[in-house]
């Protein structure tokens, strides 16, 4: 029997799944962050060593032939080169292959077809894959040049739409005293100094996007005009990465992320946004969780199709693990697709 385990890391938890030739889902494997960016390289691989080695554990394997291991701050071929050297031959494994944890999401989402994924967490990014397999990015080169429409990218607008407001420079905003209340703060430049002094960092300047939403939805016209320059953003770096890929008519674009999932108006806003950019798109959430695409990307690795029994007996055997149940919008081949 041949064993083939997908790899999902990030900032907080790498998560392993072992499948087996027929696409059954045998085992999950827990190990502490792998995210390169934040963890360093020899953490990163020790980690997924862990999760891979304790998945394969608890599936009574001793082997995999297959790791497709999709980890958070793997953006460039430089990175991913540096991983695969130090994980090749270093694991419980026959091949290794390293991808982005977008990659995984978009696979995901699409479970193999033609497709765009758009996540928007702390970052963004919007992914294509075309016919052959083929993946397009638009967007996603990190929180200091890019990641326009990523909770970062809201709570920057949100101190900035502030400072300005206190200025002078422009409008009136709820957002200047929701920003004193979530820090405590007597003034906006008290809040500056803390960022300034990095005692206010990335993690928590992405973690203000629900501040703009809540502005939002009480009618500052500060933060409609923020959420909707954000969704507009990200879709049209759907409609860019779908260009890219060629895909045309009818094309479905799961959305992910934790921005997406705390707002259902984000997400009506971005639907409106995406139907002016992308009069085709067709938009559903993940039909697995990341680690079921990277499971999937596993088997494609190994030259096996993913056919629809493959892919019907991963989803159903995975959902017996707790772990690996997915509540997203959207389902198994376009089941709960919707358009909006």
């Amino acid at each position: 029997m041949q064993y083939f385990c997908g790899v999902d890391g990030g900032g907080s938890k790498t998560v392993c799944v072992v499948g087996d030739e027929e696409g059954r889902v045998l085992s999950v494997g827990l190990a502490g962050p792998s995210n390169l960016s934040i963890v360093g390289l020899g953490a990163a691989c020790r980690e997924v060593r862990s999760a891979v080695a304790t998945a394969l554990e608890a599936a009574g394997a001793e082997r995999a032939r297959v790791v497709f291991a999709a980890l958070a701050g793997a953006g460039s071929e430089r990175r991913r080169r540096l991983l695969l050297r130090e994980l090749r031959g270093a694991g419980p494994w026959d091949e290794v292959f390293v991808g982005t944890d977008a990659v995984a999401a978009l696979m995901a989402a699409t479970l193999g077809r033609p497709g765009v994924v758009v996540i928007a967490g702390t970052g963004s990014i919007a992914l294509a894959v075309d016919a052959e397999g083929r993946v397009y990015r638009a967007g996603g080169w990190g929180w200091l040049v890019d990641d326009e429409g990523g909770g970062f990218y809201l709570g920057r607008e949100a101190v900035r739409r502030a400072l300005m407001a206190y200025d002078g420079r422009g409008r009136a905003t709820l957002l200047l005293d929701l920003l004193l209340a979530r820090f405590g703060a007597r003034s906006i430049e008290e809040i500056v100094d803390r960022i300034s002094l990095g005692e206010i960092g990335v993690t928590e300047v992405a973690s203000l996007a629900p501040l703009v939403l809540e502005a939002y939805r009480r009618g500052d016209p500060v933060a409609v005009e923020v959420v909707r320059d954000a969704c507009r953003s990200l879709a049209i770096a759907a409609a860019a990465a779908a260009r890219r890929a060629g895909l045309q008519g009818r094309v479905m674009v799961g959305i992910c992320g934790g921005v997406f999932e705390g707002s259902a108006e984000f997400r009506e806003e971005f639907a409106r946004a995406l139907r002016a950019e992308f009069p085709g798109a067709v938009i559903t959430g993940l039909a697995a969780r990341p680690v079921i695409g990277a499971l999937l990307l596993a088997y494609r690795s190994a030259g096996i199709e993913l056919t629809e029994q493959l892919i019907t007996n991963v989803l159903k055997t995975a959902a017996r693990y707790r772990e690996l149940r997915h509540g997203g919008q959207g389902g198994r081949r376009g089941a709960g697709e919707a358009d909006l």
